[in-house]
């Protein structure tokens, strides 16, 4: 079953830390919409001033009503008034559910951008099917990961370096950081990233958040 997932990164103005009022109170809000099922944050591991937040919609439709509601805008003015620089913002279609992985330990976000004119059916599903092949390896023989793997593509399209682009966005469990850097040195990952890697492909994204320790904290829905 798909999951529908909006996936933001903001860098917080000065003075703002994400467990401070500012912020919570940003999270109730979105905890409180209509077609929300679940929302979980973190801090960037590569960089604590910038906060994610990860909310599974029910549908990109409910997602869309919300925005355009009297609260979601209240949202996003909120949103914008404690970031300190634009915004990274995607809601992502996922193939399957993203609960398992969102629980690791660890969670590699990791985006590949597409040049929005190159990508036909067939493009987004040779894409699919290369991210399957590295799914399945990484599941079956990589003992640091933790929670499975899951992906899909974004359903906004951005600008990057003056071309029109979209991302296609896995969710990688790992059982810390530096698993998956250890990872990254063994065969199982060596002989099969080729999968991911797309010759098309115009920009790569990386970062690491532990949404599991918002879940601890009290912040799932």
């Amino acid at each position: 079953m798909a999951a529908f997932v909006q996936l933001l990164q903001i860098p917080l103005s000065g003075g703002i830390q994400a467990n401070e009022p500012a912020w919570t109170s940003l999270i109730e809000k979105l905890r409180g919409a209509n077609g929300l099922v679940k929302v979980l944050w973190a801090t960037q591991h590569e960089n604590s001033q910038v906060a994610g937040i990860a909310a599974i919609w029910k549908s990109l439709d409910a997602h869309k009503e919300w925005t355009a509601s009297s609260d979601g805008i209240a949202f996003q003015n909120d949103l914008v008034s404690i970031a300190s620089a634009p915004i990274h913002a995607d809601f992502v279609v996922f193939t399957g559910s993203v609960d398992v992985t969102l629980a690791a330990h660890a969670v590699e976000l990791v985006s590949w951008i597409h040049p929005a004119a190159n990508l036909t059916e067939a493009k987004e599903k040779a894409v699919e099917e290369g991210f399957a092949h590295f799914q399945t390896a990484i599941s079956a023989e990589a003992p640091q990961s933790d929670g499975g793997l899951v992906a899909g593509w974004g359903q906004v399209e951005f600008e990057h370096k003056g071309v029109p682009s979209r991302r296609f966005t896995c969710l990688i469990g790992w059982k810390s950081v530096e698993a998956h850097y250890e990872c990254k040195t063994t065969p199982v990952f060596t002989d099969n990233i080729h999968h991911l890697r797309d010759p098309q492909a115009i920009g790569v994204e990386m970062v690491h958040y532990a949404f599991s320790e918002s879940a601890q904290a009290g912040y799932r829905t």
